[in-house]
């Protein structure tokens, strides 16, 4: 089944986030390298968070 979501129109979100499990910081680096522009100017950001895992 596929739902729409809380948010009806694509314009209409705010953010997002990718979860990645990586073994090094380095790694995680070469994976945003990766990732599309997410503004598509060429000017986004993508911001790195460390998940400390109880």
């Amino acid at each position: 089944m596929v739902t729409e979501g809380p948010f009806s129109e694509p314009e209409d979100v705010i953010a997002g986030f990718i979860l990645i499990d990586v073994k090094s910081k380095e790694e995680a680096v070469e994976w945003a390298m990766r990732m599309p522009d997410p503004q598509g100017d060429g000017e986004g950001r993508i911001e790195l968070r460390q998940v400390f895992e109880p």
